[in-house]
């Protein structure tokens, strides 16, 4: 069984949306070159989890929260579904729960599953200031935080790049 499951809560995943949202809002008022770029498909590799844990782990944390914010969390996926397209990963969950999770079908709907319908994500931890941020239709991602964490993961993650030409962060 899953320890991992979708929100299905609103005031949790307003929380979770408002904060993600913000940490857009950041994102796009950072100069490009304080930004990591990485593939938004990493999503579903044991390397980008592998990173996450990591960091989490600089900070003595555990748990994430992964939300998407495009398409319309509101309008589409709790319309259809009734419940949200986010969860928060715990101390005890496994990348296998995470990837199952986001390849789960929501509903009568696989492909609607998160790890494929999205324009929009954010992975960030439930308590620190660094934030992932994948944009499918631009087949870009970026990662921003604190230089001790932007170090750490320029170590650990052999795969940023170069955005995208003309990339630009529209939250």
């Amino acid at each position: 069984m899953n320890s991992i499951d979708f929100i299905h809560e609103p005031h949790e995943f307003m929380s979770l949306w408002e904060r993600a949202n913000a940490g857009v809002w950041l994102l796009a008022n950072v100069p490009p070159v304080g930004l990591l770029y990485f593939d938004p498909f990493d999503i579903l590799t044991p390397r980008l989890f592998g990173l996450v844990q990591t960091l989490l782990a600089i900070k003595g944390t555990t748990d994430f929260a992964t939300v998407i914010l495009k398409p319309d969390p509101f309008k589409y996926f709790h319309h259809h579904f009734g419940k949200y397209p986010g969860f928060v990963h715990g101390r005890d969950s496994t990348y296998v729960e995470f990837f199952d999770l986001m390849m789960q079908d929501p509903g009568d709907s696989p492909a609607d599953a998160r790890g494929v319908n999205y324009d929009h994500y954010v992975i960030m931890p439930m308590e620190g200031d660094w934030i992932a941020f994948g944009d499918h239709p631009w087949d870009t991602g970026v990662f921003y935080g604190p230089p001790d964490i932007m170090e750490c993961a320029r170590k650990f993650y052999p795969y940023f790049g170069t955005p995208a030409k003309g990339f630009r962060i529209d939250p």
